[in-house]
């Protein structure tokens, strides 16, 4: 298409997120909160424990380092610059990154700037397959950061057509994609096998406008597995799946078999918080878990294979319920791997009421679905579970142990009913005007609502005193 038919934005104003969903003052949130007791703070709040996320973060970078394969982290958890340091880590010389919404990607440019002034790679994709609104925006970031600084999904031919058309003032260079494959999920991708798959194929064969970097598949119904070997059962099958589909698209473009073993190899990009850390059950050698390591050394000689996850930093109950690692690793050095323990992000509530006289002990809180989410978690019939805090041990309502203490109930938009469960001879009498934390359900919906997250570190000589701010990137 000439190049006046083209779609070219690059002088016209551009929406821009952080323009548009301006953040409060860091300086401000960190003079009124910073050194406060937790206790103190106005309710609800979310808190993340740093200590929890690091070591979260760094057990995942040192799994993949040791299985040699790469680390694509996500950021739709969060939403945060401090978050997203930490799961990248200091080392890393090829940032790699997911993001969920065109505003998280436009969010993160300062830092991926300064990645750049580094002498460090960076890549984000952005997890949504494309659509035309969003092209003119993500344009302006490669604008910013450089050719193949971003990259796309696409799983239908039709958006292969409208990326052809993109004016290069507008995105500059090809316009790197990953073409997202279905393994079962049946949410976004193509599936192997599929008319579908050839018709995407041909069409960016012929494109000269794109340049396929990888495949990528996202297993989410990983969520349902109950145990290690479950977890990396559904691993296995995401990877050769993702590996067939790899094959087929390859034959359908006509690629032959390079002889130079410095070629660039194809990126094949997957997991989800159950199956990718799975993974830290095959770092031992285990004969129940050796043919999983073998599948990805094969796989990982003729592909570059990367990782992903997101939620994996600071975990929630719905991971705990996957177990997809054991709750003690095999060596006792290593301490735990899934526990409440691992779970780094808790909501501050206040009890409101109490109600001693419901047949079980029910007390009100001021938090409701606008603060937790409405999202089950399928090990119980809550929509959250009471910790100790401010206790360090105590009684905590688990699903898979003696189901005894508190946990959210009952909830509607501002109001949220805990509940006690089991034996009421263990009961935790709740005061009103008292401070509960609560381990939510799923923490990427716990955050949407809150502006910024309080941060304490429980490796310090006070863990209920907040030492730091993160403020949350909003915006779409």
């Amino acid at each position: 298409m000439a190049d006046s038919q083209q779609h070219s934005v690059a002088n016209q104003p551009v929406f821009h997120a952080p323009t548009f969903y301006p953040s409060p003052s860091i300086t401000a949130l960190r003079e009124y909160y910073v050194g406060r007791a937790v206790q103190d703070v106005q309710a609800p709040a979310v808190v993340i424990d740093a200590a929890v996320a690091r070591r979260n973060c760094k057990l995942m970078l040192k799994t993949t380092q040791q299985l040699g394969v790469g680390f694509r982290p996500h950021v739709k958890t969060h939403k945060t610059t401090e978050l997203t340091e930490l799961q990248v880590g200091d080392d890393t010389q090829d940032v790699k990154l997911v993001a969920s919404t065109v505003s998280e990607i436009e969010h993160l440019v300062p830092y991926l700037q300064e990645c750049n002034g580094a002498g460090k790679s960076i890549n984000v994709i952005y997890g949504l397959p494309v659509s035309a609104s969003s092209i003119s925006r993500l344009g302006a970031v490669v604008r910013q950061l450089g050719e193949g600084s971003v990259s796309l999904f696409v799983d239908h031919k039709d958006q292969v057509a409208l990326l052809n058309d993109v004016a290069e003032d507008t995105w500059p260079g090809q316009v790197s994609v990953f073409v997202k494959v279905d393994v079962g999920y049946h949410r976004a991708g193509v599936a192997t096998g599929s008319g579908q798959l050839a018709d995407l194929a041909y069409a960016l064969n012929a494109s000269q406008r794109t340049k396929v970097t990888g495949l990528y598949a996202h297993m989410g119904h990983s969520y349902a597995v109950s145990s290690p070997q479950e977890a990396l059962k559904a691993f296995s099958e995401e990877l050769q799946g993702l590996e067939e589909g790899a094959i087929e698209f390859l034959k359908c473009t006509g690629a032959v078999a390079s002889r130079d073993p410095d070629a660039p190899k194809m990126v094949l990009s997957l997991g989800a918080t159950p199956t990718t850390t799975s993974t830290q059950n095959i770092l031992d050698d285990k004969e129940s878990t050796k043919k999983y390591r073998e599948l990805l050394e094969r796989v990982n000689r003729s592909f570059e294979v990367e990782l992903h996850a997101g939620v994996y930093a600071v975990l929630d109950m719905q991971q705990l319920a996957t177990r997809a690692r054991p709750a003690h690793a095999a060596s006792e050095s290593a301490g735990s791997m899934l526990s409440f323990a691992d779970l780094g992000l808790r909501t501050l509530v206040e009890v409101t009421s109490v109600y001693d006289d419901r047949g079980k002990p029910e007390a009100m809180m001021a938090a409701g679905s606008i603060v937790l989410g409405r999202e089950p978690c399928k090990s119980y019939d809550g929509w959250g579970v009471v910790s100790s805090w401010p206790q360090k041990t105590g009684q905590v309502y688990d699903p898979e142990g003696d189901r005894t203490g508190w946990m959210v109930g009952r909830i509607s938009q501002e109001h949220g009913v805990l509940t006690w469960e089991g034996s009421v001879d263990q009961t935790r009498r709740l005061q009103v005007g008292e401070k509960l934390m609560i381990y939510p359900n799923h923490a990427c919906m716990n955050g949407p609502n809150f502006g910024w997250y309080l941060i304490v570190d429980s490796d310090s000589d006070d863990p209920d005193k907040v030492v730091d701010v993160w403020v949350r990137w909003r915006g779409w």
